[in-house]
């Protein structure tokens, strides 16, 4: 019971900061490869502790995984300036994140 209790509160924990610096990655330099950068931390931070909580609710779970992939999402355009690439890498890696999720 410890163990599940721990594994909740640290994917709290992961997501608050996730979101931290997520923000602080947009407000700081919009659109530099700096921020960029910060957010893609951020969104990694943010899947962590998306599979910590295992949330079997799928309206959250989901809005977890949608600012998950509009923070990769970001980083692609800004890495890449093409938005057709920054969509199909951040499609697929929602895709293996909800199957991660979903089959574990």
């Amino acid at each position: 019971m410890r163990v599940n209790q721990f594994a909740f509160a640290f994917g709290i924990f992961a997501l608050v900061v996730g979101v931290i610096v997520d923000i602080y990655g947009l407000v700081t330099q919009f659109g530099s490869m700096d921020s960029a950068q910060v957010v893609l931390i951020g969104s990694i931070i943010l899947a962590i502790g998306l599979a910590f909580l295992s949330l079997p609710n799928r309206l959250e779970r989901y809005c977890g995984q949608l600012v998950v992939g509009l923070g990769l999402l970001y980083y692609f355009y800004i890495q890449t300036n093409k938005i057709w690439v920054a969509v199909i890498i951040a499609l697929i890696a929602m895709a293996l994140m909800e199957y991660g999720l979903k089959h574990r």
